[in-house]
Protein backbone atom coordinates (compact mmCIF):
# COMPACT_ATOMS: atom_id res chain seq x y z
CA UNK A 1 0.00 0.00 0.00
CA UNK A 2 1.03 3.48 -0.43
CA UNK A 3 0.98 4.56 2.96
CA UNK A 4 3.33 1.65 4.03
CA UNK A 5 5.97 3.18 1.68
CA UNK A 6 5.29 6.56 2.95
CA UNK A 7 6.57 5.23 6.25
CA UNK A 8 9.31 2.81 5.40
CA UNK A 9 9.88 0.14 6.92
CA UNK A 10 6.58 1.21 9.49
CA UNK A 11 3.13 0.33 8.67
CA UNK A 12 0.78 3.47 9.45
CA UNK A 13 -0.44 1.24 11.60
CA UNK A 14 1.81 0.84 14.22
CA UNK A 15 3.05 4.79 13.49
CA UNK A 16 -0.49 5.95 14.65
CA UNK A 17 -0.46 3.69 17.58
CA UNK A 18 2.40 5.27 19.02
CA UNK A 19 0.61 8.84 18.77
CA UNK A 20 -2.73 8.33 19.61
CA UNK A 21 -2.56 4.77 21.80
CA UNK A 22 -0.13 5.56 23.66
CA UNK A 23 -0.91 9.11 24.69
CA UNK A 24 -1.64 9.41 28.23
CA UNK A 25 1.50 10.82 30.07
CA UNK A 26 1.04 9.18 33.10
CA UNK A 27 3.34 7.65 35.64
CA UNK A 28 2.44 5.75 38.89
CA UNK A 29 2.25 9.07 40.94
CA UNK A 30 -1.22 9.55 39.80
CA UNK A 31 -0.70 13.45 39.21
CA UNK A 32 1.80 14.04 41.09
CA UNK A 33 2.79 16.19 44.05
CA UNK A 34 -0.12 18.99 43.21
CA UNK A 35 -2.96 18.45 45.34
CA UNK A 36 -1.76 20.37 48.66
CA UNK A 37 1.48 22.17 49.97
CA UNK A 38 0.85 20.42 53.03
CA UNK A 39 0.78 16.69 52.24
CA UNK A 40 3.34 17.96 49.56
CA UNK A 41 5.81 19.31 51.73
CA UNK A 42 5.56 15.13 53.79
CA UNK A 43 6.22 13.52 50.54
CA UNK A 44 2.30 13.37 50.19
CA UNK A 45 2.20 11.20 53.13
CA UNK A 46 -0.72 12.22 54.42
CA UNK A 47 -3.84 9.81 54.37
CA UNK A 48 -2.65 8.92 58.17
CA UNK A 49 -2.73 13.03 58.91
CA UNK A 50 -5.73 14.28 56.80
CA UNK A 51 -6.04 17.61 58.79
CA UNK A 52 -5.98 20.23 56.23
CA UNK A 53 -9.19 20.29 54.01
CA UNK A 54 -6.93 18.49 51.05
CA UNK A 55 -8.49 15.27 53.31
CA UNK A 56 -11.12 15.26 50.42
CA UNK A 57 -8.42 14.05 48.45
CA UNK A 58 -6.39 12.62 50.69
CA UNK A 59 -8.68 10.62 52.89
CA UNK A 60 -12.09 12.45 53.46
CA UNK A 61 -12.71 10.93 57.38
CA UNK A 62 -9.96 13.61 58.07
CA UNK A 63 -12.67 16.30 57.05
CA UNK A 64 -13.82 15.96 60.72
CA UNK A 65 -11.05 17.33 62.59
CA UNK A 66 -11.08 20.78 60.90
CA UNK A 67 -13.05 23.32 62.67
CA UNK A 68 -15.12 25.76 61.09
CA UNK A 69 -15.59 26.66 57.33
CA UNK A 70 -12.01 26.73 55.99
CA UNK A 71 -11.17 27.68 52.46
CA UNK A 72 -7.69 25.88 51.41
CA UNK A 73 -6.40 26.92 47.66
CA UNK A 74 -3.41 26.87 45.72
CA UNK A 75 -1.54 26.17 42.94
CA UNK A 76 1.83 24.32 41.94
CA UNK A 77 4.25 25.34 38.88
CA UNK A 78 5.41 21.97 37.15
CA UNK A 79 8.35 22.22 35.01
CA UNK A 80 9.09 18.68 33.79
CA UNK A 81 12.35 17.91 30.98
CA UNK A 82 13.24 14.80 29.08
CA UNK A 83 15.77 13.73 27.01
CA UNK A 84 16.24 10.71 24.60
CA UNK A 85 18.52 9.18 23.52
CA UNK A 86 19.13 6.62 20.23
CA UNK A 87 21.18 3.25 20.19
CA UNK A 88 23.41 4.97 17.81
CA UNK A 89 24.04 8.17 19.73
CA UNK A 90 21.07 10.85 18.24
CA UNK A 91 19.88 12.36 21.12
CA UNK A 92 16.79 15.13 21.49
CA UNK A 93 15.08 16.90 24.16
CA UNK A 94 11.69 18.68 25.56
CA UNK A 95 11.21 21.78 25.12
CA UNK A 96 11.18 24.04 28.57
CA UNK A 97 7.59 24.21 29.37
CA UNK A 98 5.03 25.20 32.59
CA UNK A 99 2.30 23.60 33.95
CA UNK A 100 -0.18 24.99 36.58
CA UNK A 101 -2.55 22.50 38.33
CA UNK A 102 -4.90 24.12 40.86
CA UNK A 103 -6.36 22.81 43.38
CA UNK A 104 -9.66 24.33 45.89
CA UNK A 105 -11.37 22.86 48.73
CA UNK A 106 -13.58 24.26 50.99
CA UNK A 107 -14.83 22.25 54.39
CA UNK A 108 -17.57 22.66 56.96
CA UNK A 109 -18.54 21.26 60.40
CA UNK A 110 -22.16 22.20 59.99
CA UNK A 111 -20.85 23.94 63.92
CA UNK A 112 -21.35 19.97 65.01
CA UNK A 113 -18.28 18.05 67.01
CA UNK A 114 -18.81 14.89 64.66
CA UNK A 115 -20.03 15.57 61.34
CA UNK A 116 -18.60 17.53 58.30
CA UNK A 117 -18.98 18.24 55.01
CA UNK A 118 -16.57 19.50 51.80
CA UNK A 119 -16.01 19.95 48.29
CA UNK A 120 -12.70 19.93 46.21
CA UNK A 121 -11.88 21.01 42.80
CA UNK A 122 -8.80 19.24 42.00
CA UNK A 123 -5.90 17.62 39.25
CA UNK A 124 -6.18 13.92 40.01
CA UNK A 125 -4.13 12.81 37.42
CA UNK A 126 -2.35 15.87 36.79
CA UNK A 127 -1.98 18.38 34.19
CA UNK A 128 1.24 18.80 31.82
CA UNK A 129 2.78 16.27 29.48
CA UNK A 130 6.12 16.49 26.53
CA UNK A 131 6.42 18.60 23.69
CA UNK A 132 9.83 17.33 22.16
CA UNK A 133 12.08 19.66 20.05
CA UNK A 134 10.93 20.24 16.40
CA UNK A 135 14.54 18.22 15.36
CA UNK A 136 14.01 15.54 17.62
CA UNK A 137 14.62 11.62 16.83
CA UNK A 138 11.50 10.93 18.51
CA UNK A 139 9.48 13.10 16.10
CA UNK A 140 7.99 10.01 14.03
CA UNK A 141 6.89 8.81 17.26
CA UNK A 142 5.52 11.61 19.27
CA UNK A 143 6.31 15.69 19.03
CA UNK A 144 3.59 16.85 21.71
CA UNK A 145 1.46 14.60 24.21
CA UNK A 146 -0.37 16.03 27.06
CA UNK A 147 -3.49 15.46 29.95
CA UNK A 148 -5.10 17.91 31.77
CA UNK A 149 -7.58 15.72 34.49
CA UNK A 150 -10.14 17.78 36.89
CA UNK A 151 -12.14 16.14 39.13
CA UNK A 152 -15.04 17.83 41.08
CA UNK A 153 -15.05 15.65 44.70
CA UNK A 154 -18.26 16.10 47.54
CA UNK A 155 -17.41 14.51 50.58
CA UNK A 156 -19.14 13.69 53.91
CA UNK A 157 -17.30 12.35 56.86
CA UNK A 158 -18.76 11.09 60.14
CA UNK A 159 -17.17 10.85 63.40
CA UNK A 160 -18.66 7.21 64.53
CA UNK A 161 -16.56 7.34 68.08
CA UNK A 162 -14.03 9.63 69.60
CA UNK A 163 -11.04 6.99 67.95
CA UNK A 164 -12.89 6.53 64.83
CA UNK A 165 -14.27 8.40 61.57
CA UNK A 166 -15.37 7.79 58.24
CA UNK A 167 -15.60 9.42 54.86
CA UNK A 168 -17.29 9.27 51.47
CA UNK A 169 -17.46 10.65 48.55
CA UNK A 170 -18.80 11.41 44.72
CA UNK A 171 -16.76 12.25 42.21
CA UNK A 172 -16.55 13.53 38.79
CA UNK A 173 -13.24 13.18 36.46
CA UNK A 174 -13.15 14.93 32.85
CA UNK A 175 -9.96 14.46 30.86
CA UNK A 176 -8.64 16.25 27.71
CA UNK A 177 -5.89 14.57 25.96
CA UNK A 178 -4.03 15.60 22.99
CA UNK A 179 -1.17 14.32 20.65
CA UNK A 180 1.01 14.89 17.83
CA UNK A 181 3.60 13.28 15.37
CA UNK A 182 5.31 13.90 12.21
CA UNK A 183 4.93 11.42 9.40
CA UNK A 184 8.28 10.87 7.25
CA UNK A 185 7.28 11.60 3.56
CA UNK A 186 10.66 11.93 1.96
CA UNK A 187 10.21 8.55 0.06
CA UNK A 188 7.73 11.01 -2.15
CA UNK A 189 10.16 13.78 -1.96
CA UNK A 190 7.74 15.24 0.27
CA UNK A 191 8.32 17.14 3.13
CA UNK A 192 7.10 16.14 6.58
CA UNK A 193 3.71 15.21 7.08
CA UNK A 194 1.89 15.74 10.56
CA UNK A 195 -0.83 13.38 12.05
CA UNK A 196 -2.64 15.16 15.76
CA UNK A 197 -5.52 14.08 17.48
CA UNK A 198 -7.62 15.29 20.56
CA UNK A 199 -10.08 13.92 22.66
CA UNK A 200 -11.68 14.34 25.78
CA UNK A 201 -14.60 12.55 28.16
CA UNK A 202 -15.79 12.42 31.40
CA UNK A 203 -16.85 10.14 34.25
CA UNK A 204 -17.90 9.38 37.71
CA UNK A 205 -16.49 6.94 40.59
CA UNK A 206 -16.36 7.27 44.88
CA UNK A 207 -14.05 7.66 47.40
CA UNK A 208 -13.82 6.47 51.23
CA UNK A 209 -11.66 6.59 53.93
CA UNK A 210 -11.10 5.25 57.54
CA UNK A 211 -9.42 7.33 59.90
CA UNK A 212 -8.06 5.19 63.82
CA UNK A 213 -6.72 7.39 66.31
CA UNK A 214 -6.14 5.14 69.45
CA UNK A 215 -4.23 7.79 71.28
CA UNK A 216 -3.11 11.12 70.89
CA UNK A 217 0.23 10.10 69.97
CA UNK A 218 -0.59 7.96 67.52
CA UNK A 219 -3.20 7.67 63.73
CA UNK A 220 -3.81 5.29 61.22
CA UNK A 221 -5.35 6.13 57.92
CA UNK A 222 -6.89 4.20 54.84
CA UNK A 223 -8.18 5.65 51.61
CA UNK A 224 -9.62 4.38 48.78
CA UNK A 225 -10.40 6.00 45.41
CA UNK A 226 -12.43 3.83 42.68
CA UNK A 227 -11.47 3.56 38.78
CA UNK A 228 -13.59 5.57 36.48
CA UNK A 229 -13.65 4.57 32.80
CA UNK A 230 -14.36 7.39 30.67
CA UNK A 231 -15.50 7.19 27.09
CA UNK A 232 -13.12 10.04 24.99
CA UNK A 233 -14.54 11.48 21.58
CA UNK A 234 -12.63 13.50 19.42
CA UNK A 235 -10.65 14.33 16.35
CA UNK A 236 -7.77 12.87 14.47
CA UNK A 237 -6.19 15.05 11.67
CA UNK A 238 -3.61 14.39 8.65
CA UNK A 239 -2.18 17.39 7.46
CA UNK A 240 0.35 18.02 4.04
CA UNK A 241 -0.76 15.01 2.79
CA UNK A 242 1.89 14.32 -0.22
CA UNK A 243 0.59 14.60 -3.55
CA UNK A 244 0.67 10.72 -4.15
CA UNK A 245 -1.59 10.06 -1.47
CA UNK A 246 -4.06 12.67 -1.69
CA UNK A 247 -6.60 10.83 -3.89
CA UNK A 248 -6.94 8.32 -1.20
CA UNK A 249 -7.45 10.99 1.74
CA UNK A 250 -9.50 13.57 -1.43
CA UNK A 251 -6.81 15.97 -0.57
CA UNK A 252 -4.18 17.43 1.66
CA UNK A 253 -5.93 17.62 4.69
CA UNK A 254 -7.96 14.84 6.40
CA UNK A 255 -10.23 15.10 9.43
CA UNK A 256 -12.56 12.58 10.98
CA UNK A 257 -13.67 11.81 15.04
CA UNK A 258 -12.18 9.17 16.83
CA UNK A 259 -13.30 7.55 19.99
CA UNK A 260 -11.78 5.65 22.82
CA UNK A 261 -11.96 4.75 26.56
CA UNK A 262 -9.67 5.23 29.35
CA UNK A 263 -10.08 3.39 32.22
CA UNK A 264 -7.95 5.37 35.25
CA UNK A 265 -7.24 2.76 38.38
CA UNK A 266 -8.60 2.59 41.49
CA UNK A 267 -5.89 3.50 44.42
CA UNK A 268 -5.84 2.26 47.62
CA UNK A 269 -3.26 4.55 50.61
CA UNK A 270 -2.29 3.20 53.73
CA UNK A 271 -0.53 5.19 56.18
CA UNK A 272 0.50 5.20 59.86
CA UNK A 273 1.20 8.77 61.65
CA UNK A 274 3.35 9.31 64.63
CA UNK A 275 4.00 11.37 66.79
CA UNK A 276 7.08 10.80 68.14
CA UNK A 277 7.25 14.07 70.95
CA UNK A 278 4.89 17.13 70.99
CA UNK A 279 6.50 19.25 67.95
CA UNK A 280 8.02 16.30 65.94
CA UNK A 281 5.66 13.70 64.15
CA UNK A 282 6.49 10.87 60.98
CA UNK A 283 4.65 9.53 58.71
CA UNK A 284 4.84 6.10 56.55
CA UNK A 285 2.52 5.53 53.66
CA UNK A 286 1.93 2.99 50.95
CA UNK A 287 -0.13 3.31 48.22
CA UNK A 288 -1.32 0.87 45.50
CA UNK A 289 -2.59 1.49 42.24
CA UNK A 290 -4.39 -0.68 39.83
CA UNK A 291 -2.75 0.22 36.77
CA UNK A 292 -3.23 -3.02 34.74
CA UNK A 293 -6.33 -1.95 33.90
CA UNK A 294 -4.25 -0.29 30.73
CA UNK A 295 -4.07 -3.24 29.31
CA UNK A 296 -5.12 -2.27 25.67
CA UNK A 297 -5.52 0.85 23.55
CA UNK A 298 -8.71 1.42 21.46
CA UNK A 299 -9.36 3.87 18.87
CA UNK A 300 -12.15 3.83 16.22
CA UNK A 301 -12.11 6.19 13.10
CA UNK A 302 -15.66 7.66 12.26
CA UNK A 303 -14.38 7.35 8.81
CA UNK A 304 -11.67 4.93 7.88
CA UNK A 305 -9.60 4.74 4.89
CA UNK A 306 -8.69 1.03 4.09
CA UNK A 307 -7.12 1.58 1.00
CA UNK A 308 -4.43 3.49 2.51
CA UNK A 309 -4.46 1.41 5.74
CA UNK A 310 -5.96 4.04 7.53
CA UNK A 311 -7.91 1.67 10.10
CA UNK A 312 -9.67 1.05 13.38
CA UNK A 313 -6.94 0.66 15.99
CA UNK A 314 -6.10 -2.23 18.92
CA UNK A 315 -2.92 -2.02 20.30
CA UNK A 316 -1.62 -4.06 23.79
CA UNK A 317 -0.32 -1.50 26.45
CA UNK A 318 0.16 -4.31 29.24
CA UNK A 319 0.33 -2.05 31.98
CA UNK A 320 1.09 -3.28 35.37
CA UNK A 321 0.06 -2.61 39.07
CA UNK A 322 2.82 -0.21 41.04
CA UNK A 323 3.56 0.62 44.70
CA UNK A 324 4.26 3.85 46.36
CA UNK A 325 6.53 3.51 49.16
CA UNK A 326 6.21 7.08 51.31
CA UNK A 327 8.11 8.75 54.80
CA UNK A 328 6.99 12.44 55.77
CA UNK A 329 8.08 14.31 58.41
CA UNK A 330 6.88 17.71 60.27
CA UNK A 331 8.51 19.52 63.29
CA UNK A 332 7.55 22.37 64.66
CA UNK A 333 10.19 25.05 65.61
CA UNK A 334 7.56 27.49 66.60
CA UNK A 335 4.11 28.41 68.48
CA UNK A 336 2.37 28.63 64.67
CA UNK A 337 5.63 27.39 62.27
CA UNK A 338 6.48 24.56 61.05
CA UNK A 339 9.19 23.13 58.84
CA UNK A 340 8.26 20.00 56.91
CA UNK A 341 10.54 17.33 54.66
CA UNK A 342 9.77 13.99 52.35
CA UNK A 343 10.66 11.08 50.04
CA UNK A 344 8.44 8.99 48.47
CA UNK A 345 9.48 6.35 45.80
CA UNK A 346 7.50 5.41 42.84
CA UNK A 347 7.31 2.24 40.58
CA UNK A 348 6.54 2.77 37.46
CA UNK A 349 4.07 0.87 35.94
CA UNK A 350 4.78 1.17 31.85
CA UNK A 351 6.89 -1.91 30.86
CA UNK A 352 9.56 -1.92 27.85
CA UNK A 353 7.27 -3.06 25.22
CA UNK A 354 4.74 -0.06 25.11
CA UNK A 355 7.47 2.51 26.38
CA UNK A 356 7.65 5.95 24.07
CA UNK A 357 8.55 9.35 23.59
CA UNK A 358 5.27 10.56 24.61
CA UNK A 359 5.36 9.09 28.26
CA UNK A 360 9.06 7.75 29.34
CA UNK A 361 7.76 7.09 32.42
CA UNK A 362 10.63 5.02 35.02
CA UNK A 363 10.81 4.85 38.67
CA UNK A 364 11.06 7.75 40.40
CA UNK A 365 12.57 9.12 43.72
CA UNK A 366 10.73 12.47 44.73
CA UNK A 367 12.22 14.67 47.50
CA UNK A 368 10.15 17.29 48.83
CA UNK A 369 10.90 20.45 51.59
CA UNK A 370 8.47 22.95 53.21
CA UNK A 371 6.76 25.23 55.57
CA UNK A 372 3.81 26.03 57.03
CA UNK A 373 2.76 29.43 58.69
CA UNK A 374 0.06 29.94 60.43
CA UNK A 375 -1.59 34.21 61.24
CA UNK A 376 -4.67 34.76 62.75
CA UNK A 377 -7.40 33.43 60.66
CA UNK A 378 -4.83 32.55 58.11
CA UNK A 379 -2.44 29.72 57.21
CA UNK A 380 0.05 29.82 54.49
CA UNK A 381 1.96 26.63 52.88
CA UNK A 382 4.75 26.13 50.46
CA UNK A 383 6.59 23.50 49.42
CA UNK A 384 9.50 22.71 46.48
CA UNK A 385 9.64 19.10 45.03
CA UNK A 386 12.15 17.21 42.78
CA UNK A 387 11.21 14.18 40.86
CA UNK A 388 14.18 12.24 40.09
CA UNK A 389 13.76 9.72 37.62
CA UNK A 390 16.01 6.59 36.88
CA UNK A 391 17.30 6.38 33.71
CA UNK A 392 15.90 3.90 31.46
CA UNK A 393 16.93 2.00 28.40
CA UNK A 394 14.55 0.19 26.11
CA UNK A 395 14.69 -2.11 23.21
CA UNK A 396 11.13 -2.01 21.27
CA UNK A 397 9.12 -1.73 18.26
CA UNK A 398 8.27 1.77 19.23
CA UNK A 399 11.34 3.26 19.55
CA UNK A 400 14.72 1.98 21.42
CA UNK A 401 17.09 3.89 23.35
CA UNK A 402 16.98 5.48 26.68
CA UNK A 403 15.53 8.15 28.70
CA UNK A 404 16.34 10.31 31.32
CA UNK A 405 13.51 12.11 33.30
CA UNK A 406 13.36 14.91 35.66
CA UNK A 407 10.64 16.81 37.11
CA UNK A 408 10.06 20.34 39.40
CA UNK A 409 7.59 21.45 41.25
CA UNK A 410 7.09 24.49 42.98
CA UNK A 411 3.72 25.46 44.93
CA UNK A 412 1.59 26.74 48.10
CA UNK A 413 -1.91 26.59 49.16
CA UNK A 414 -3.66 28.91 51.66
CA UNK A 415 -5.77 28.26 54.17
CA UNK A 416 -8.93 30.87 55.31
CA UNK A 417 -10.52 30.10 58.33
CA UNK A 418 -14.28 31.37 58.77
Amino acid sequence: MLVMRLLRIRPLKVLLVSSLGVTIPLSAQAGGPVHGAKATAMGTAFVALADDPSAILHNPAGLVQIHGVNLYAGNTVVIPSSKYISLTGEDGETKSKLFFPPHVYLSTDLGTDNMALGIGVFSPFGIGGRFWESGSPTRYISTKSTIATVAANPTMAWRICPSLSVGFGLFYLHAFNTAEKKIDQSVFGWSEGTFSTEADGGGWGYDFGLLFKPSESLSLGFAYRSHVKIDQHGHARLKNIAAPLQPLFGGSEYRTRVDTAVDFPELMTFGLAYKIRKDFTIVLEAEFGNWSRFDQQELDFENEVPSAGFRDIRVDLDWHDAWILKVGFQYQTGELTYLRWGYCFGESPVPDKSLSPANPDSDQHNISVGFGKTMGRWNLDAFYNIGLFEKRKVHNQILSGAYENQTHYVGFSLDISF
